[in-house]
């Protein structure tokens, strides 16, 4: 192949590439750039870091300054013709138009729970640990940003006052089951500055630094100091406000539907977490559908027991019975961990291809709250993904679930399913996917949390075809899981839809799942501090069972599980609505098409013709051995 041939090659797939998916692809690096900008912490926990120096604004101007800026680029986005869009231009189309749209519809509701930026869930008590690990600590500069940006910590906080002051007039406030917690968590910050977990990148790592001078090392520990001592005494300020200020305002009834408008509220934050419309009611039914079908699977076990009581008393057996507990933290810790590595880890292979392979760490959760939780690494592996969990109350965490929770957390669910993701070949926008915390639901940029809750309550009932439960207990903590999330269905509809108090709420919980009391009420105020998201993980789950059934009817004896969960895993976070399209795409294609993302070129995803993608593979594969 002469090289006027390849030229000729490269001007064709050129001229694939129009001025739409040149547009496309111009619009959504826009759109990212300007979500670092405004969410620099966001930037810093992406390995993006020209923002270390900043924090985000919270000030009450910025809902209609940012509210503004979606529509310029939604106008930009809907100017650009979609029949001109490969396939894989048009997911990029469609996620994005979501995003923006998304946030726009939400700011009709910026002066209901977007006021309240401190929960017992989230607050500047919450994240001190990630902020500061996602910063690098190499050059003096370094240093100098991190002091910085402690520095306007205290006016980010007197934003918080604000906001929330705001609330207390709308009377749009959090019920005080949001913030019974939070005075406690401040007051495990409230120690010398030199103790603070905010101070120790002045210990260790800058003593270990051979490019920076003793003198300026002195000057950097010393302005360090009082920027902490500043920043924790403006903690301690928020939370005396928060005290005296806040809470006596609180809502009286747990429901946000008790709020004027907060029943259409409600509807919204169903469609920003499902990304599907679907009414309270809806949900709450087949909540009630969820939780009688999966009593059944349990009432088979206990038949197969001997046990002749229902499930709730099945559980209290449990719960009073001490060879279903550890004794300490660390032993719970070291379970997790065999479960993580020495159990699932070598079961992956059979059910999934092209593994990303990053990195996963178990660690104690620092605040009280729900049995685990999951935070994203790098896509370099440099920062592992890690697994949160819950062990301040070992005697009240019977074993039998541990197993479920590990496969949802880690492997094959979270922990999988993120590093695909930021992993994936697709637009920062996507891959480094910023969304909004969630007290700002629905005005904020989605999380797509039915697709990622979905995927790892799914992974739960795979884990049943991987055997990875051990003994039929561990199969009842799966279903006591399951019947968790579908639970939640009725509770937090019932919550915030029918009027049902807290005690019905813990009462209906506590009939049908292995948790304490305490474990319980814990999970009720977390559903009343965000409605409708704990909605997302069995919609998720449904949807895509629907879809894998869907397949398997359709290819037979040709269905491939490790296909379809890549059709599933390697585009990325989707709304559910685009999953169905990918898996509908790839089920009328088969076997023309492969699961496999396609390659972007020319800045923006485009779908080469096979013949051109042939001809430029054998030039490559010459180059090679030239």
């Amino acid at each position: 192949m002469d090289i006027g041939t390849v030229l000729c090659l490269f001007a064709l797939v050129a001229s694939c590439c129009g001025n739409a998916s040149r547009d496309l692809a111009k619009l959504h690096t826009d759109f990212f750039d300007w979500q670092m900008a405004d969410s620099p912490m966001s930037a810093t926990y992406r390995d993006i870091h020209k923002y270390n120096d900043k924090i985000q604004s919270s000030n009450i101007s910025m809902f209609d300054i940012r509210k503004d800026q979606m529509v310029t680029f939604h106008n930009r986005l809907v100017a650009i013709p979609q029949t001109e869009l490969s396939k894989s231009d048009l997911v990029n189309y469609k996620i994005l138009d979501d995003m923006l749209t998304t946030y726009i519809r939400g700011w009709e509701w910026r002066h209901f729970q977007s006021l309240s930026p401190v929960n017992f869930l989230e607050g500047p008590q919450s994240y001190i640990d990630s902020m500061v690990q996602s910063l690098p600590f190499f050059t003096l500069g370094d240093f100098e940003n991190y002091i910085v940006r402690l520095q306007k910590f205290p006016q980010q906080y007197e934003e918080f006052k604000e906001l929330m002051l705001e609330a207390v007039r709308l009377n749009r406030t959090y019920h005080s089951h949001s913030l019974s917690r939070v005075k406690g968590q401040f007051e495990k910050l409230q120690v010398a500055a030199n103790e603070s977990q905010f101070f120790w990148p002045f210990t260790g790592t800058l003593d270990n630094n051979t490019d920076i001078s003793l003198q300026k090392k002195n000057d950097l520990r010393v302005r360090g100091a009082e920027a902490v001592t500043g920043l924790l005494q403006a903690l301690a300020d928020l939370s005396l406000f928060i005290e005296q200020e806040y809470i006596p305002h609180t809502r009286p009834d747990i429901g946000i539907s008790s709020l004027d408008g907060g029943g259409d509220f409600y509807e919204a934050c169903i469609r920003w977490y499902l990304s599907v419309d679907m009414t309270a009611r809806e949900v709450h039914d087949i909540g009630l559908r969820e939780v009688d079908r999966i009593v059944g699977n349990m009432q088979k076990i206990m038949t197969k027991q001997e046990f002749a009581g229902t499930v709730r008393e099945y559980f209290q057996a449990i719960m009073n019975n001490t060879d279903f507990f550890f004794d300490t933290a660390e032993d719970i810790l070291a379970e997790f961990r065999h479960q993580i590595f020495d159990v699932i880890e070598p079961t992956l292979e059979d059910f999934f291809v092209n593994l990303p392979g990053l990195p996963l760490e178990v660690r104690e959760m620092p605040n009280d709250g729900p049995g685990g939780s999951y935070s994203t690494g790098s896509a370099d592996g440099s920062r592992p993904g890690i697994f949160w969990a819950n062990v301040l109350r070992p005697h009240e965490s019977p074993n039998l679930t541990m197993m479920a929770l590990s496969i949802h957390e880690a492997n094959p669910g979270h922990h999988l399913q993120l590093s695909y993701s930021i992993t994936s070949d697709t637009p920062n926008f996507r891959q480094k996917m910023v969304s909004s915390a969630l007290y700002k639901v629905p005005f904020g940029f989605p999380r797509y949390t039915s697709y990622v809750e979905g995927w790892a309550l799914y992974t739960e009932y795979l884990g049943e075809e991987m055997k990875l439960y051990r003994n039929d207990y561990e199969l009842m903590g799966r279903y006591s899981s399951e019947i968790f999330r579908a639970c939640r269905l009725v509770v937090d509809t019932g919550i915030h839809a029918f009027n049902w108090t807290r005690d019905q709420a813990i009462d209906y919980m506590l009939n049908y799942t292995a948790e304490s009391y305490d474990s319980i009420a814990v999970e009720i105020d977390r559903y009343i501090t965000w409605p409708g998201q704990a909605l997302s993980y069995k919609i998720g789950e449904i949807k895509i069972l629907e879809l894998r059934r869907k397949a398997e009817q359709k290819l037979g004896t040709k269905f491939d599980i490790r296909e379809f969960h890549s059709v599933v895993l390697e585009s990325g976070t989707v709304p559910l609505n685009v999953l169905e399209d990918l898996i509908n795409d790839w089920l009328d294609t088969y076997p023309v098409t492969t699961p496999r993302p396609e390659t972007p070129i020319c800045g923006a995803s485009y779908n080469v013709p096979m013949y051109i993608s042939s001809l430029i593979s054998l030039y490559l594969s010459v180059c090679m051995y030239i």
